[in-house]
């Protein structure tokens, strides 16, 4: 058998379904020589689209395989379906398929009634201080999951804040102050959306939450009327988080087509409308006066002046007074009938503050879900008398001894006492500090006796305490008491009572004793500071009482979307400036670094650290020559950030450092070297992580060309220049180096069969970038000197050019003859 080669190659390469997001996605297919010989192979690709296949040509070790990479970049959607040629030893031409369905990666909103594109939610007429929810689908119609993140756009064609659009401009421009107050409304507490940042995983659906929530601004010297009418138009974009090219894009600047999917606005509206409530004859009712068991009655009239929205009122209930009916619905523009009616339960003047209150939705901390909860309150006072009547109290006689309730004389007994129940008195008076009838005794101490009623008898049969002494009421001789020995407690029981007693008892002093100490350390607090004005802590002084216009509630961070205006802020002074290369660190070093850099950050977060651009392209650069471009890094977070590129591949070895830790609220720029020793275009992209979560990728574009120069002209007449026959025949050339690499050269005279008579010089030298060279061309005059000669340019690394000389004798020698 003769020995040969038998070359093998995967026939397609199909990348498959991918997103349209300048990344350079690589796949991988084998050529196999399964003969006895070596065997060479060559690929190569004539396309027009983004396709690097490498190695191309080489050579494959007998029963062996070599890896070639095919790399593809997905820069816009298309149905990729190419071929490229391939040439193996041994075997006919055949063609490698390269398929690719190229889609772009789009975030949509949704209708949740029948899945629409949504382009404006209109939350219609609301009341101040009341929400109202819409709902969305956030839809993911792409093959690759996505983070998001939602931005409130501000200063933008067609925003509303707050404006009345139903007043004439001369009005609305006559109350500046007005004007001014709306301008630092901070639309996220008005229109909030939940979730606003997360992560859609593909062709998945989210509902978004989206509440309305106004809040009346009003000067507090005018009557709330119905001119304070707030209407609001707002935009809110949904896009996705990558890297940028600079703070904020809107849809004027010239971007990718396909980023335009990445993003999607909607349109918020909504108007707010104060509570326009009227109350005849007033907030102040005065009943009146009457009897306990009696009543009195004040009718009210409550108009509800609003054309938009119907009104929801409840009275909370009030002793004393009986409201009907007590809660009810007032529609736009009519009026409810209501009756106050006193009904007093004890005597005395009444002064009651009685809330109306209307209830209405309003929105839950989650911001999610709504709830009907009272929103606005007004405060009416009522005044009233019960007057005190006498009832005449019926005695009857006590013939036996006093009762436990008498009359001083122990006579009569009121009637009412025999609504009492019965029970067996039980002695607890002292009887050693009376001295009535007492009986001389020396013998029986009379220190903690307790004196027993005459009609107590019935108590002496229960079992008593061991060491309580009764004594009678009168003579005080001790008292007889019965203990039933099968009630009474035995020793054991006896300690284990006491112990009881002392255990709580301590307790309770326990108790009382830390809280005294900490009453005396928030006296000490209040009074022991740096600063002695010689008063007396709450000696008088009061807080001051807020109104409901400065009470602000703040909301989360988590719950508020972020603002352009917010972003735009640290283009202006957020930023602390730009910090210098050598100060950074590559790892986290200091334990706040460590903490900072361990925080799993949110999609939010990750959105506002700026890495761009997306798109690092070098332009026409040389084959084997460092180029540097800079890669912009902001940091808006306050907190620092530990970034990381992932650079994987040979042409961007020569960057120093590939971490960097980046301080809070600060921007750098860090430089991105390439170097390539193959000529071409070249696309390549690497991922970078934040905080170890990756974040985005960079593509990295450049057309490597071989070195090259031009000539000022590729034929050139040499005319006298001066009176001397030998050095008289002259003239130059300019050598231009356009690249970016010092190009060096050598000229080589082309040998005729008359010689040589032209000379260059410089013969050999260097061009360094971006400049010229000039360089003499002299003719040597000789009766046998050819007039035409040829100079060969030789760059190294680089192309060859070629330089026709022509010597204009005539013209030369009429000269000489006429001097």
């Amino acid at each position: 058998l003769i020995p040969s080669c038998e070359m093998e190659i995967e026939s397609v390469v199909d990348f498959g379904t991918l997103v349209s997001n300048s990344k350079v996605y690589s796949e991988v297919i084998r050529i196999s020589n399964l003969g006895t010989v070596p065997g060479m192979f060559k690929v190569e690709y004539q396309g027009q689209l983004p396709i690097h296949i490498f190695p191309n040509y080489g050579v494959v070790k007998p029963e062996s395989f070599i890896i070639v990479k095919v790399d593809f970049c997905a820069d816009k959607s298309r149905l990729v379906n190419e071929v490229a040629k391939v040439r193996l030893q041994g075997r006919p031409e055949m063609y490698l398929n390269i398929k690719a369905h190229v889609v772009d990666q789009i975030i949509e909103l949704l209708n949740t009634s029948d899945e629409r594109k949504l382009e404006c939610i209109h939350f219609g007429s609301v009341f101040f201080e009341t929400s109202k929810i819409e709902h969305a689908f956030l839809y993911n119609n792409s093959p690759q999951p996505i983070n998001w993140v939602a931005v409130m756009l501000n200063d933008c064609v067609g925003e509303e804040l707050g404006t009345n659009i139903r007043q004439t401009t001369d009005f609305a421009l006559n109350n500046l102050t007005y004007l001014n107050k709306i301008k630092t409304i901070d639309i996220t507490t008005v229109f909030s959306c939940v979730p606003n940042e997360g992560i859609l995983l593909p062709y998945q659906k989210i509902v978004i939450t989206f509440c309305f929530s106004p809040k009346l601004i009003v000067e507090s010297k005018m009557n709330v009327d119905p001119s304070h009418r707030q209407d609001y138009a707002v935009f809110l974009r949904f896009e996705t988080v990558r890297s940028r090219d600079g703070f904020s894009q809107d849809d004027i600047s010239e971007t990718v087509k396909s980023d335009q999917f990445q993003k999607v606005e909607l349109a918020l509206t909504g108007s707010g409308h104060p509570v326009l409530l009227h109350l005849n004859p007033g907030t102040i009712f005065k009943f009146s006066p009457c009897f306990m068991g009696e009543h009195s009655d004040v009718v009210c009239t409550i108009h509800n002046q609003s054309e938009f929205l119907p009104v929801t009122y409840s009275f909370p209930k009030t002793a004393h007074f009986k409201i009907e009916p007590n809660r009810g619905k007032i529609n736009e523009g009519c009026i409810q009938t209501v009756t106050f009616s006193f009904i007093p339960h004890q005597v005395g003047a009444f002064k009651v503050k009685q809330a109306l209150e209307l209830i209405g939705p309003v929105a839950d901390k989650n911001l999610q879900s709504t709830s009907m909860k009272p929103f606005y309150h007004i405060t009416l006072n009522f005044k009233s008398l019960c007057k005190p009547f006498t009832k005449k109290v019926v005695m009857k006689a006590n013939p036996g001894i006093s009762p436990l309730v008498s009359n001083p004389t122990g006579q009569f007994v009121a009637k009412d006492l025999t609504k009492y129940k019965d029970f067996a008195p039980v002695a607890k008076l002292q009887s050693s500090r009376t001295h009535l009838h007492d009986y001389q005794s020396k013998n029986e101490s009379m220190k903690g006796a307790l004196m027993a009623f005459p009609n107590e008898r019935a108590a002496s049969v229960r079992p008593g305490e061991r060491y309580e002494v009764f004594r009678t009421i009168f003579t005080k001789v001790p008292r007889y008491t019965y203990i039933d020995p099968d009630f009474e407690y035995t020793e054991l029981e006896k300690i284990e009572k006491r112990v009881h007693q002392d255990y709580y008892s301590n307790y309770i002093k326990f108790l009382r004793q830390n809280r005294l100490q900490k009453e005396a350390a928030r006296k000490c607090a209040h009074s022991n500071n740096a600063i002695d004005i010689a008063m007396l802590p709450a000696s008088g002084l009061k807080s001051p009482i807020l109104s409901q216009e400065e009470i602000k509630e703040e909301c989360s961070s988590t719950e508020c979307p972020i603002t352009t205006k917010s972003i735009d802020m640290y283009q202006g002074t957020g930023i602390q400036g730009e910090s210098d290369l050598k100060g950074l660190k590559s790892k986290p070093a200091t334990p706040q670094e460590k903490h900072d850099c361990n925080i799993v950050l949110t999609p939010k977060q990750i959105h506002q650290v700026i890495i761009g651009p997306s798109i690092l392209n070098f332009g026409n650069i040389c084959v084997k020559s460092t180029n540097t471009h800079s890669l912009h890094i902001i940091n808006m977070l306050p907190m620092h950030i530990w970034i990381q590129l992932n650079i994987d591949f040979e042409e961007l070895q020569n960057t120093k450092i590939f971490s960097y830790v980046i301080p809070p609220t600060c921007s750098t720029h860090i430089p991105i070297t390439l170097e390539t020793s193959n000529t071409g275009k070249f696309w390549r992209s690497f991922s970078y992580t934040i905080n170890n979560i990756p974040a985005g990728h960079i593509l990295v574009t450049a057309q490597a060309l071989p070195v090259k120069l031009e000539l000022s002209s590729d034929e050139i007449e040499l005319r006298p220049r001066g009176f001397l026959l030998k050095t008289c025949f002259w003239g130059t050339v300019r050598l231009y180096n356009h690249q970016n690499k010092s190009a060096q050269f050598g000229w080589q005279p082309v040998n005729s069969l008359k010689g040589i008579a032209f000379s260059i010089r410089p013969a050999k030298g260097i061009v360094e970038a971006y400049s010229s060279l000039e360089c003499e061309i002299t003719w040597h005059p000789g009766f046998t000197s050819p007039e035409r000669g040829k100079f060969i340019l030789h760059v190294i690394d680089g192309n060859i050019l070629t330089l026709q000389c022509i010597a204009n004798v005539i013209i030369s020698l009429e000269l000489i003859f006429i001097l």
